[in-house]
């Protein structure tokens, strides 16, 4: 099944149109190459010189692939064929826009609803500073920021920044902190958190990242990994990676809503 197929189950009341390409932020439109499809993403790019402009500009890196895109494809002068191809490429990266046009359908997805307490049977979180680094819609900071000390949510689209900081006031949460970062790239000093967390987020730049978290956690502290992917033969690469002596995390299974899924721990040496 295709991404995109995958994409319309996943947010069937969303609507998505080749205009909201304008949402996107650099880093977004710099996972484009090897991702969208190429003949409907020349078709866009033909179509609609704004949306090209505005892709270059914000991500000068791209620009190599728009030009071989458009060499390679012309225009495509059938209004239906267009809008078909229009439809295509915003569904292909459909989990990017929704991100940035409404969260609230991403924030709803019944696999956020697993249960907390695989983090906190592995760590406690009482009275502790954590990160939730890739934190998304902050489901995972929410819930930890009704324990923890602080809680710093680290997540590079600013849609959701805005939106975890909403929910955090709404809750009236007041001791968790919303960053602009990546996961391999914390803006917080060596040696800062008790614990970090990741949910459905690890393995963008999984070598990057996972050096990263080390650096921003103390001697001693707890790294937790619940990635949501499959206990499943096609997941081994990364599964590889964490339990190799490179890495030495622990390793056990969990369910979520859609199945059973690996989650990995380790302490820090202190």
């Amino acid at each position: 099944m295709s991404c995109a197929s995958t994409f319309r189950r996943m947010f069937p009341g969303v609507t998505l149109t080749v205009e909201d390409l304008l949402l996107l932020e650099s880093f977004q439109i710099g996972y484009f190459p090897g991702w969208v499809p190429e003949r409907e993403f020349a078709a866009v790019l033909w179509a609609y010189p704004l949306i090209r402009r505005y892709l270059v500009v914000r991500c000068p890196a791209i620009a190599g692939l728009v030009q071989e895109a458009m060499a390679r494809f012309g225009p495509v002068q059938d209004a239906q064929e267009l809008a078909r191809c229009g439809h295509e490429l915003v569904w292909a990266i459909a989990d990017l826009l929704v991100y940035n046009k409404c969260p609230e359908a991403y924030d709803s997805q019944t696999f956020h609803n697993w249960d907390f307490a695989e983090v906190t049977s592995i760590a406690a979180l009482g009275d502790k500073v954590v990160i939730d680094a890739g934190a998304g819609t902050g489901r995972v900071a929410l819930e930890a920021a009704h324990a923890a000390r602080e809680v710093f949510a680290v997540e590079p689209v600013g849609r959701l920044r805005h939106f975890i900081r909403a929910k955090a006031a709404a809750a009236g949460l007041r001791n968790l902190f919303v960053l602009d970062g990546f996961q391999d790239a914390i803006p917080l000093p060596d040696g800062f958190a008790d614990v970090l967390i990741t949910s459905h987020a690890l393995g963008w730049r999984l070598e990057g990242e996972l050096c990263e978290m080390e650096r921003v956690v103390k001697p001693s502290g707890t790294i937790i990994h619940c990635p949501g992917t499959a206990d499943a033969v096609e997941e081994e690469q990364h599964h590889g990676r964490l339990i190799s002596p490179d890495w030495q995390y622990h390793w056990a299974r969990y369910k979520e809503a859609d199945g059973w899924k690996r989650k990995y721990w380790k302490q820090l040496a202190r």
